[in-house]
Formats: structure tokens, sequence, C-alpha cells
């Protein structure tokens, strides 16, 4: 991967378990030198494009707590198609974010040798989720504000041109004050975002502080976004400027990588412990 010869897709989420990772239903079982692989998955980006799709599965149902029975497997398959049997998938018909396809995949005894289980070791897939989370949110707080940011300059070049009542629109006082309100906002997201990437960066525990970003941004990407299809007027409403895609791309920033409420629980839990 890191020298650009294989392409990975990710396979976490189910049905019925979305926050609750711990309730995937996805079974791994041994069978002599494999692992036989069965279930269903959903939100799996560019899994049809990949050349193996990083599965998390339940290897010890009776595990106690439950997030000890997951382990995490390296499914090969051939890149561009489901062309391998057992496997499927189906596209999920987003609102945004359309430069990335996203999947439904259904694994019917899909046949993996024991040595594609990430770490030789099992149970401890729900570790590699977490320490995934982590960078992920903080990448997630990145793309809202790259979102906050073109709507930002979008709104800007459009004040300036739109004229109403013989004058541009950025000279009157509400579209100005809007426009520094969304300026602040996405500086503080920003602020708070490479403080948290720069720990993340140097090894540091981040847990609290990445869902911090991710929540913070995340919610500054949807009131900005907004904000700037308002100075658009009836003009943002339509596909006619980019602003109306940020909008609907930025709704997502909410819900990948945990939701805002898992991401308020995350902090609050961290909060109330010490």
């Amino acid at each position: 991967m890191a020298r650009g010869e294989v392409l990975k897709s990710i396979a976490i989420s189910e049905p019925d378990a979305g926050s609750d990772v711990q309730n995937m239903r996805t079974r791994a079982e041994r069978d002599g030198d494999e692992y036989i692989i069965n279930g269903q998955k959903m939100w799996c980006t560019f899994a049809k494009g990949s050349d193996f799709i990083l599965t998390y599965a339940v290897t010890d149902p009776d595990a106690d707590p439950a997030y000890r029975g997951i382990s995490v497997f390296i499914a090969e398959k051939p890149r561009g198609t489901f062309d391998r049997p057992g496997l499927s998938g189906q596209p999920i018909n987003k609102i945004g974010y359309h430069g990335w396809k996203t999947w439904e995949v259904n694994f019917d005894d899909i046949r993996v040798s024991a040595d594609k289980l990430v770490g030789n070791e099992e149970g401890k897939g729900l570790y590699q989720i977490m320490d995934f989370f982590e960078e992920g949110r903080v990448h997630t707080a990145a793309r809202a504000i790259g979102l906050s940011q073109a709507a930002l300059e979008d709104s800007l070049t459009y004040a300036k041109e739109r004229e109403q009542f013989d004058k541009p629109i950025s000279e009157f006082q509400a579209i100005r004050f809007n426009l520094a309100e969304m300026a602040t906002r996405i500086e503080a997201a920003r602020a708070l975002t490479f403080l948290v990437a720069d720990a993340v960066d140097s090894g540091d525990r981040a847990d609290s502080e990445a869902a911090m970003a991710k929540l913070f941004a995340s919610e500054i990407a949807q009131e900005v976004t907004s904000e700037g299809i308002q100075i658009h007027g009836g003009y943002g409403y339509t596909t006619d400027f980019e602003v109306e895609r940020y909008w609907r791309d930025a709704r997502l920033t909410r819900i990948f990588e945990g939701t805002t409420e898992i991401q308020k629980r995350i902090i609050a839990d961290n909060l109330l412990s010490s």
C-alpha cells in the first residue's frame, strides 16, 4: 500500500452495527488452516475497486466483553470486481460524497488463509478499530474544514459580484457580519484540528481531543455551508453553484467516523472517568 501497488477498502459497519460496533454479526470460523467468513457489511467505500477488503468479524461469539471476540482479516479479491466465489456487492445511493462509491458487501462462505489474520492473534480487532478512528476523526475534521473554507471563499466571491439595490451585497452589514462569523468559526476549528493532529503525529493519546476536533469541525461545517447557501440566495439552492455540494458533503461529516452523539459520549466518558 505504501508503494502504491495495492489498494485497500475496509468493512466494519453492518446493517445493525453502526455506532455499536460490538454488535456485529459477521462471523469468521476457523477451519484448519483457513477461516470461513459469513456476513453482511455496509458503508464499504471503494470495495469494488480495491485489491483486498480489511474485514472485521467475530471469531469468538461467547467472548465477555464482546469486543474481545472481534478479529480482522485481509480478504483478497481482484481489483475492480467482486469476481470471487461467495463475494458480492451493491452500491449504496448516497446524497453526497459522490467522489467515493460506497458499497454493501456480502460474504458467503468466503475462505481466507489463517495467515491473513491481521496481527496473527484473534480478539484484537476492536483495538485496531479504535486506533483507526482516532486518526480518522482528525481526517474528518480536516475534510469538514476544507468544505467550510470552500463555502466561505465562494461566498466571498459571490457577495462581491452579486448586486442588489444598486450595490454589491457585500456592502450590506448582514452579509458582512455573516462572512465574519463564518471565517471566525473556521479558524477556531482549524486551530483545534492542527493541535490534535500534532498530538497524534507525536504518538500522544488523543482520543478525547480527536473526538472534540471531529465534533466541532463537523458542526461548524454544517453551519458554515448552510450559511453559504443563504448568502447565495435562490442560486444557492441550485446545482449551478458548488455551495450546494459543500452543504451535502458537510452533512456526512457529522455521521461517519462516529456520529456527533458518539463524539459527545467519548468526551463525556473521559471527562467523568478522570
